[in-house]
């Protein structure tokens, strides 16, 4: 009897920490699964890079914000200077030019800012090295030239089309044609690559030779946390290099479409 009562005891004894195990394993999955819901993200990034080599004057730049069906996206936080990184001597709007809404940059005076390389400082060194002010030309002790980037962030609440986003996310100038690269640019990363048409205007003028580049970019990502951040993209970008103000030029846009993993 005391045999028969011990081995249904231990039997008991068992099946119970059998169940808590169970209940654990499960309490734990629950918990891991809703963090990882939870740290889904759905973000665009918007932004743009301006690099003049000398000083410019009386600047005009028309640029076309990331638009869906004609209505601009994100642009507002250029115009209204919420965004970090805008010098205070640019007059930022949007315009609409046939058609299209346009960035609008205007500045009376644009000066580069060139500084120097870092300066390795040894542990408990002293006297510190002095520190090189910017110069606003090149020189052998300021020979980095900086770019003005300003971008900004905006979070949303829905999953963001990565795979065909024409027509349904911002991209720049939706209005041209979008043409598959039989080769991508970069062929080790997966998606497709297309290339579309951009008007670009740029005005200025200069008393000494230079050069002056523009970027522009809008990327929608779609991210989770599963042990490790996983994210899929697109990416429309346009790129200027001018060594003389052309007005308007028609500017090559990269549309970059599928890139990373999908998760469900």
């Amino acid at each position: 009897m005391n045999r028969i009562s011990k081995k249904t005891v231990l039997t008991s004894l068992l099946i119970a920490a059998v169940i808590a195990l169970v209940a654990w394993v499960g309490s734990v999955a629950f918990f891991f699964h809703q963090s990882m819901a939870e740290s889904e993200r759905h973000d665009f990034h918007y932004s743009i890079s301006l690099s003049y080599t000398t000083t410019i004057t009386n600047v005009t730049i028309l640029l076309p914000v990331p638009s869906l069906n004609g209505t601009p996206v994100l642009a507002d936080a250029f115009v209204q200077r919420s965004a970090p990184g805008i010098p205070g001597d640019w007059n930022l709007s949007i315009e609409e030019v046939n058609g299209t809404p346009m960035l609008a940059i205007r500045a009376d005076k644009m000066v580069p800012e060139y500084h120097g390389y870092p300066i390795p400082i040894e542990p408990g060194q002293s006297p510190l090295p002095a520190t090189i002010a910017p110069r606003t030309e090149y020189s052998l002790e300021t020979p980095v030239l900086r770019p003005i980037q300003i971008g900004t962030t905006l979070q949303v609440n829905r999953t963001i089309e990565t795979r065909d986003p024409v027509g349904r996310e911002p991209v720049f100038a939706q209005t041209g044609e979008f043409v598959i690269r039989k080769e991508n640019a970069r062929p080790h990363t997966q998606g497709l690559e297309f290339v579309h048409p951009v008007p670009v205007y740029v005005w200025f003028e200069r008393e000494k030779p230079g050069e002056f580049s523009l970027q522009a970019s809008i990327q929608g990502t779609n991210s989770i946390w599963r042990g490790g951040w996983v994210f899929n993209s697109y990416q429309d970008s346009v790129s200027v290099e001018l060594k003389d103000p052309p007005g308007w030029t028609e500017a090559v846009g990269i549309l970059r479409t599928g890139e990373g993993a999908y998760y469900t």
